[in-house]
């Protein structure tokens, strides 16, 4: 299991064999952690960890940003530390506090605490879902892991897809938390703690919640003030390593705020890393990184990639261990390849929008509150007329996907602008569509539960909660990860969220400008050209590379009778898509790529799992 993901940990391992005091016949156990070395690099901070008495037992996966705060509180308290580190302080905090330590610890991070005492095991993960942990109890035993490929270890574990979730993987890219595409297999949710003990699971327990106690801020100059000092300070925490450190420079708002920050405290010369794409322009980001570096004097390193993205399938569905359908993980996996041969930690902007509501779907919704119903309908009608275009980022696929949408429900027009297959398309994809309720399952419950807000706050809820965790955490962790890289999300940091989601999103949201507040505080920071400039999304040029050997790959294993899919798919629609696309009709390079990443998994689920990477055959031009 822990070979399984040595990626994660190549600077080594320990094992540990636990068991129940004074119980006959023992409750016992193992545990298991491979190690990234990234603060105190001694053998004093190995896992898995022991307590003096032997009575704990730790194994953990982060950093706590807070751990100097904590041990300092807990020195107070009598707690004596043999390593420098963060892990001592987590153990530590267990002793002193049980299981509300998870309250206490501020950061990223899953973990696992054997009470031999108590003959128990407490789970727990981060608040916004940084860092995986996966659990199954089949055999009659828990099993757990940082990523699935290691319970696919456990002899007992079978790797049986479960086809009810394929609905919800093509309509938002992934399995929705708590599910997985494996039977048996779960997640534990962010925010949340888990105890095993001789009468099983209890739980999971939520512990902590992105939803606003009140919303009665308003963006004055002291609450700018502050959301500048939380950020500032969110950066220098996130500035604790023992080993080289750079920054993911996209170019973009958020990451180019990161890297101001960074070479205000940094104690030597920034390193900075980005991609792009020579061919492709409209995705291709490196000049405005480019001027942030020069900016700031960073050392700055670009790479020009030519992709294979044939040959990175494996790759990608290996470290993913599910079909996942967001696009961007191709850049994101070949920029942490490349920067890892560098540094070992890099901070980036991940986070920025879900905070500060940067995102176009935000800006749309709150356009289409302000139309009037008859504006609304006249805008579905010309939307028919409009040319959707071929660029992802072109003004006509945007226009004619907003007016698409106006004058439908305001959860069902943010889903259509958020999900690779709105709900009005994907039925005529699957050979037996679900209804409406259970295709949406995990988004109702989440707009439920915040439905004493504003719309327009229940929506960037609704994404903290789904595309944060289920997408953009999976993606940086999984990517970095795969190249033995830790990232770091000052923009995710706790205070920081707390502190602007007292703060309505009407006031976050800007229909001129992104992102007004992060603008209002921190406007000095970056040059005005990077404020100035059409937000671009981390893509890749999808609809191009279908129309060449993704396109072929596409006819050889998705459409044949004898694919893995064809049970599950309706024919005459996968292959209208594939038409529309082929002729250039519609591009529908996102969608087909979901349609192929699942079929490939399901074609790799008949071989054994491998704890071996695949090889790289990834064509890289750097």
């Amino acid at each position: 299991m822990t070979d399984a993901i040595a990626h994660r940990g190549p600077d080594g391992d320990g094992h540990l064999a636990i068991s129940a005091a004074g119980e006959d016949p023992p409750l016992v156990g193992w545990l298991g952690h491979r190690r990234l070395r990234i603060i105190d690099l001694t053998e004093a901070a190995h896992q898995p960890m022991v307590s003096r008495d032997g009575s704990a037992a730790l194994v953990y996966n982060g950093e706590i940003y807070n751990f100097r705060e904590l041990r300092s509180e807990l020195v107070a308290a009598g707690h004596r530390f043999e390593s420098t580190g963060d892990t001592e302080v987590v153990l530590r905090a267990y002793e002193q506090w049980g299981d509300g330590c998870a309250q206490r610890l501020d950061g990223m991070y899953a973990l696992a605490i054997w009470d031999r005492e108590r003959a128990r095991l407490l789970l727990a993960r981060d608040r916004t879902g940084k860092k995986p942990l996966f659990y199954s109890l089949e055999g009659g035993r828990l099993t757990f892991g940082s990523e699935i490929k290691a319970l696919l270890q456990a002899p007992w574990i079978t790797a049986r897809p479960d086809l009810e979730r394929v609905p919800e993987f093509l309509a938002f890219g992934y399995a929705p938390s708590p599910t997985t595409m494996y039977q048996g297999i779960r997640q534990l949710p962010p925010g949340t703690r888990l105890v095993f003990d001789r009468d099983g699971i209890h739980g999971p327990e939520e512990y902590w919640d992105a939803l606003p106690a009140s919303q009665d801020a308003v963006a004055s100059k002291p609450f700018l003030n502050k959301t500048a000092d939380l950020l500032d300070a969110a950066v220098q925490r996130r500035l604790v390593a023992d080993v080289p450190l750079g920054a993911l420079l996209s170019g973009g708002v958020d990451s180019s705020v990161v890297v101001a920050l960074m070479s205000r405290h940094a104690t030597e010369q920034v390193r900075t890393f980005s991609i792009g794409f020579p061919e492709e322009p409209s995705f291709d980001e490196r000049s405005f990184a480019r001027l942030v570096a020069d900016h700031f004097r960073t050392r700055h390193t670009e790479f020009n990639v030519q992709v294979d993205a044939v040959q990175l399938l494996d790759r990608l569905l290996w470290h993913h261990d599910q079909p996942f359908g967001d696009s961007s993980a191709i850049p994101t996996f070949l920029v942490c390849q490349l920067a890892r041969e560098h540094v070992t930690v890099a901070l980036n902007g991940d986070g920025g929008d879900e905070v500060f509501g940067g995102y176009d779907r935000f800006r749309a919704a709150a356009l289409s509150e302000l139309l009037p119903a008859r504006v609304s309908k006249l805008s579905a009608r010309a939307a028919r007329f409009m040319p959707g275009g071929d660029s992802h980022h072109g003004l006509g696929r945007r226009l004619r996907r907003f007016g698409e949408q106006s004058g439908k429900d305001l959860s069902d027009r943010y889903l259509s602008w958020a999900l690779p297959f709105d709900p009005d398309l994907l039925p005529g994809v699957l050979k037996d569509p679900p209804t409406r309720p259970s295709l949406l399952r995990s988004t109702d419950e989440q707009l439920e539960r915040s439905s004493h807000l504003h719309p327009l706050d229940r929506l960037l809820y609704l994404n903290f909660k789904t595309y944060l965790p289920d997408d953009l955490a999976v993606k940086m962790d999984r990517m970095s990860m795969a190249s033995s890289l830790e990232t770091r999300s000052p923009f995710l940091d706790t205070q920081l969220i707390e502190h602007l989601a007292r703060l309505p999103a009407r006031n976050k949201i800007g229909l001129r400008r992104v992102k007004p507040v992060l603008r209002a505080s921190v406007r000095s920071l970056i040059p005005d050209q990077i404020w100035n400039r059409r937000k671009q999304g981390f893509g890749v040029p999808m609809d191009r590379w279908f129309r060449g050997e993704l396109g072929t790959m596409f006819e050889d294993e998705v459409l044949p009778k004898d694919a893995r899919t064809r049970d599950l798919l309706n024919p005459t629609g996968v292959q209208r898509l594939w038409g529309e696309h082929k002729s250039g009709a519609r591009g529908h390079g996102y969608r087909l790529w979901s349609l192929l990443v699942l079929e490939h998994w399901l074609r790799n689920l008949s071989r054994p799992p491998s704890v071996d990477t695949p090889p790289r055959r990834a064509g890289i031009d750097v």
